[in-house]
C-alpha cells in the first residue's frame, strides 16, 4: 500500500467521524472492513512482487508479462512466440552484479584458467572443415549462418521440432518429451551457486558477475504432457544400491555437475575419487549407497595422441582415432553400472587420423601431412564410432545396464568464433538458427540409433535409449557463460578482451532440463513404472 493511499483512507475516516449522528461503533466497524479488504487484496501481491524483485531483478520482459498474466488470472499453457525479441547484453556497471560474498578469487582464477573452448574444438578446424571437406553432405558451406535478431524465425525457434522421437517417454499415451516449447516459469532454480559446491569456475555465471537472471526462469513444456522437475529425494531412493556413470567430454561433465548439484540438495555425497587433472570423479551418496561417476573420454573410442612432423619440420600432437574400438578409460569401469550416459561431438571436428581394424582409413584436415594420404573428413568415421558405441556397449563384460546416448549439444557463437569476436549475448530463448554442422551431427546420431535398434532384439532395445536434447538446447542461446566464464570479465577490459564461452552452460541454467529429461525418460528403468 502506497503512502498516498494511506493518507486518503485516513482522511475519509476523519470525515466520517466528524459527521453528526454517526455511531462510533459503526465507524470503526466500517474502517476494519475497509482495512481487511485492502490487506486481503494487496498483501499477497506485494509479497510476490518483493520476492520476484529480489530473486529475479533482471528477469526478461516475457517472464514479467507472464507474471502479470498470472496475477490477472489470464495465463495459458503456451507462450506467444511472436513477442520474443533479441535483448542485447547489458555490460555490468560497478555494483550492478549480484555476486556471492564468499567468492574465492583464487579458486575462480584456477578453474577459469582452463581453456575450455580450445579443449573442445579449435574454430580454425571447423572453418577448414566447412571450406574444404568434400564429404559435407547437403550443405551449402558458402552460405553464411544466419545471425542477428530473430524477426520472422522466432516462432520456429521457440519450439523444438526434431526428427521422430526415440526417447522413452514413460509410456504416457501421446506424450513426446522433445516436442514442445520453452515457456516462462516463475519458480526459482532448484539450487544456486551458494548451495552447490560442484560448479566449476567457468560455469558459475552468477558468481562471475552475469547481470541478468531471466534465463533461469524458463521451463520446457512438452505439447501433450508435463516434464516434471527432478524429485531428488525420490530419485535417490529409487537408485538405492545402484550406480550411474557419465562418459564423454566437458559437456558431459557440465551435465554431470548439474545432476550432482540437484541431488546434493538432499545429501552431500562423499568425493571418493578425483583424478589429478580433475577429469575423472566419483561421488557416493552414503545414505542411499548410490554411486555417480564421470570419466573423461571425448571421442568414446580408443585414441592415441602421436606427434606428426610437417614439411617445415614443426611437430604437432594429433589424435589417431580407432573408430571400432571403445575407449577402455570408461569401458573398464562400468562393470555392474546400472545407467550409463555417453556423449561425443565437437572433438571430431579437430584434425585427426582414423583407423579401423588397425588399418588407416584416412584423415581429417590432412594439409600435407604425409601419414594422412587420403582426406575422408570425419562424417563416416564418426558414424562408424556411434554404431560401435551403441552396439558394442551391450556386450561389455560385467555391464548389463541401460545405455543412453545424449545427442549433440549446439554452440551459439554469433558474429565470429570464440577467438574472433563471437559472443552469445542473448538474454531470452530463440534467435539462433541451427547450424549445418550441428544438424549434420544430430542426423548421424539419429540414423545410427535407428539402425542399431532396428537390428536389436526386444531385450536389447530396452537397454539402449536416446536422450534427445539438440533441438530444445538450440533454442537456449541465452544459457551460456559468454564472457562470464571468468570473474568480473570487464575489470581488465582495456588490457585484454575477455574470452567468451558459448558452448558450455551456466549452472544453474538450461542444462538442468537435460537431467529432468534424463530421469523422466528412464522412469521405467529407475522407478519401475
Amino acid at each position: 500500500m502506497g503512502r498516498g493511499q494511506q493518507m486518503s483512507i485516513w482522511d475519509i475516516e476523519r470525515t466520517v467521524v466528524s459527521t453528526p449522528g454517526t455511531e462510533t461503533r459503526n465507524i470503526y466497524s466500517h474502517r476494519r472492513l475497509v482495512v481487511v479488504a485492502i490487506l486481503t487484496t494487496f498483501v499477497p501481491f506485494v509479497i510476490a512482487s518483493s520476492y520476484l524483485y529480489y530473486t529475479t531483478p533482471d528477469a526478461s520482459t516475457e517472464a514479467m508479462l507472464f507474471f502479470q498474466r498470472l496475477k490477472e488470472g489470464k495465463t495459458t499453457s503456451s507462450f506467444v512466440n511472436a513477442t520474443s525479441q533479441s535483448n542485447p547484453q547489458v555490460e555490468p556497471k560497478n555494483g550492478d552484479s549480484e555476486i556471492s560474498k564468499d567468492t574465492n578469487q583464487a579458486e575462480v582464477d584456477r578453474d577459469s584458467a582452463e581453456d575450455v573452448i580450445v579443449e573442445d574444438v579449435d574454430p580454425k578446424d571447423v572453418a577448414t572443415l566447412e571450406s574444404k571437406n568434400p564429404t559435407f553432405p547437403g550443405v551449402n558451406v558458402s552460405e553464411p549462418h544466419l545471425e542477428g535478431p530473430e524477426e520472422n524465425i522466432t516462432s520456429i525457434l521457440m519450439e523444438g521440432h526434431g526428427l521422430t522421437n526415440t526417447t522413452n517417454s514413460n509410456n504416457r499415451v501421446g506424450c513426446d518429451l522433445i516436442k514442445g516449447s520453452w515457456v516462462p516459469d516463475p519458480r526459482p532454480p532448484q539450487y544456486t551457486n551458494s548451495s552447490c559446491r560442484y560448479i566449476q569456475g567457468h560455469q558459475n555465471c552468477m558468481k562471475n558477475g552475469r547481470p541478468d537472471t531471466g534465463f533461469l526462469h524458463w521451463k520446457w513444456q512438452p505439447e501433450k504432457c508435463d516434464l516434471p522437475r527432478i524429485d531428488a529425494q525420490a530419485f535417490l531412493n529409487a537408485m538405492r544400491n545402484k550406480s550411474m556413470t557419465f562418459a564423454g567430454d566437458s559437456i558431459a561433465r557440465n551435465q554431470f555437475q548439474s545432476l550432482l548439484c540437484l541431488l546434493s540438495q538432499v545429501e552431500v555425497p562423499d568425493h571418493t575419487y578425483n583424478a589429478p587433472d580433475d577429469r575423472d570423479n566419483v561421488h557416493v551418496f552414503r545414505t542411499y549407497n548410490f554411486t555417480i561417476a564421470i570419466y573423461w573420454s571425448p571421442y568414446l573410442v580408443h585414441v592415441e595422441d602421436k606427434d606428426i612432423t610437417w614439411p617445415d619440420n614443426k611437430t604437432q600432437s594429433v589424435a589417431h582415432i580407432h573408430v571400432d574400438k571403445l575407449d577402455r578409460a570408461w569401458t573398464d569401469r562400468i562393470s555392474g553400472v546400472d545407467i550409463l550416459q555417453v556423449s561425443t561431438g565437437q572433438w571430431w571436428f579437430k584434425r585427426g587420423l582414423f583407423l579401423q581394424g588397425g588399418q588407416v582409413l584416412g584423415g581429417h584436415i590432412c594439409d600435407g601431412w604425409k601419414e594422412c594420404e587420403k582426406e575422408i573428413g570425419f562424417a563416416d568415421p564418426y558414424r562408424t564410432a556411434i554404431h560401435h558405441l551403441l552396439k558394442d556397449s551391450l556386450s561389455i563384460p560385467g555391464y548389463t545396464g541401460t545405455t543412453i546416448l545424449r545427442t549433440f549439444a549446439p554452440d551459439h557463437f554469433e558474429g565470429g568464433a570464440w577467438d574472433s569476436g563471437g559472443r552469445c549475448k542473448r538474454t531470452t530463448p530463440g534467435g539462433v538458427p541451427i547450424g549445418p554442422l550441428t544438424n549434420w551431427m544430430y542426423e548421424i546420431q539419429q540414423e545410427e540409433f535407428k539402425n542399431i535398434t532396428g537390428e536389436a532384439s526386444e531385450s536389447e532395445k530396452q537397454r539402449i535409449r536416446l536422450l534427445d536434447i539438440t533441438n530444445l538446447a538450440q533454442i537456449r542461446a541465452d544459457g551460456h557463460p559468454d564472457v562470464y566464464m571468468k570473474f568480473q570479465p570487464f575489470a581488465n577490459e582495456k588490457k585484454q578482451l575477455p574470452q567468451k564461452d558459448c558452448l558450455h552452460w551456466c549452472l544453474p541454467g538450461p542444462i538442468d532440463t537435460w537431467n529432468d529429461l534424463l530421469v523422466e525418460s528412464l522412469r521405467d528403468a529407475v522407478f519401475g513404472s
